[in-house]
C-alpha cells in the first residue's frame, strides 16, 4: 500500500470510531508506529483529524467528505449558471461523460433534444435521464460512494479505460493554482481514467472552491482544456489562458 492509500485507510478506520491509538493503526496497516505518527501529523496539518497523546480522534469539522444532499443546495444559483454555460459546448451526436457531484448534475437540465450519448457514474443523473428517449445512456458499475452518489472502483475504471469520448465534464471538491483535488482517492483514480478517455476535458467548479485543497490529487491544469466557473480571478485567468486552458465565466 502506498502512502496515499495508507492515509486514506487511516481516515476510513477513524471514520467508524471517535478515537484510535497509534498501536491499533500500526497493527491493522502493518507499518511501524513511527510511520503512523508521521501520517497522523500530515493528516492533522491538512485538517483531517486531531492528534492526541498516543493516537488520533475524528475532526468533525474539517476534512470529511460531505454529502451531496448538502452540497447540492450550496451556491446553487452559481452552479446552475455555469452548467448552462458548459452545456453550450455540446454538439448533437457527441458522446460525453458526466461524473458524480453537485455541480455536474445541473448539466442534465440542458441536455434535452441534443441526441447524445451520456456515460456516467452519477446515480442521480441516471435517475434524471431515464425517460429521455433521445439520449443514449451508458451506466458505469462499481461500488456506490454514498457521499457523492457515484460509483467508483475497478469495475468503473475498467469500463472507462475501454472508451473514447468527446467531452468529459468533471467536477471536484477543490482547486488552487496548481492542482485539482478530490476528497476521495477512489473517486480521484476514476476521474483520471475519465480524463485519459476523453478528447476534451471541461472542469466545472464555482469560485467557492478556489484556493482550497482536498485529500487526493486528481490532476494539474495541464490536463484541462476548458474551465467553467461563475467568475474567475483576473490574474488566475491569465495564468490559465497562458497554459492553453479556455476560460468560460458565466458572468462574462
Amino acid at each position: 500500500m502506498d502512502i496515499n492509500g495508507r492515509r486514506e485507510e487511516i481516515l476510513r478506520i477513524l471514520g467508524d470510531r471517535e478515537y484510535v491509538t497509534v498501536e491499533e493503526f500500526s497493527k491493522v496497516l502493518g507499518v511501524s508506529a513511527v510511520t503512523i505518527r508521521t501520517d497522523l501529523s500530515a493528516l492533522e496539518e491538512s485538517g483531517f483529524l486531531i492528534r492526541t497523546h498516543g493516537g488520533a480522534m475524528k475532526n468533525s469539522k474539517k476534512g470529511e467528505a460531505r454529502l451531496i444532499s448538502n452540497t447540492m443546495i450550496e451556491n446553487e444559483e452559481e452552479k446552475r449558471a455555469l452548467a448552462e454555460r458548459a452545456a453550450s459546448l455540446i454538439r448533437p451526436g457527441n458522446t460525453i461523460i458526466i461524473d458524480s457531484g453537485s455541480t455536474t448534475i445541473h448539466l442534465i437540465e440542458h441536455l434535452k433534444g441534443k441526441n447524445i450519448t451520456v456515460v456516467t457514474n452519477n446515480i442521480l443523473a441516471l435517475d434524471k435521464l431515464k425517460n429521455e428517449d433521445d439520449i443514449k445512456i451508458v451506466a458505469l458499475g462499481g461500488s456506490l460512494r454514498r457521499e457523492s452518489m457515484g460509483t467508483v472502483g475497478p469495475l468503473a475504471e475498467t469500463a472507462v479505460k475501454s472508451m473514447n469520448v468527446d467531452i468529459y465534464f468533471m467536477g471536484a471538491a477543490a482547486y488552487d493554482r496548481s492542482n485539482i483535488t478530490s476528497s476521495d482517492m477512489n473517486e480521484a483514480v476514476l476521474k483520471r481514467d475519465m480524463i485519459e478517455a476523453s478528447d476534451k476535458v471541461v472542469f466545472l467548479a464555482d469560485s467557492s472552491k478556489f484556493g482550497k485543497k482536498a485529500f487526493s490529487k486528481i490532476c494539474t491544469w495541464h490536463d484541462i482544456d476548458a474551465f467553467v466557473s461563475e467568475k474567475v480571478d483576473p490574474d488566475f485567468r491569465r495564468e490559465l489562458e497562458e497554459m492553453g486552458v479556455e476560460v468560460l465565466a458565466s458572468d462574462d
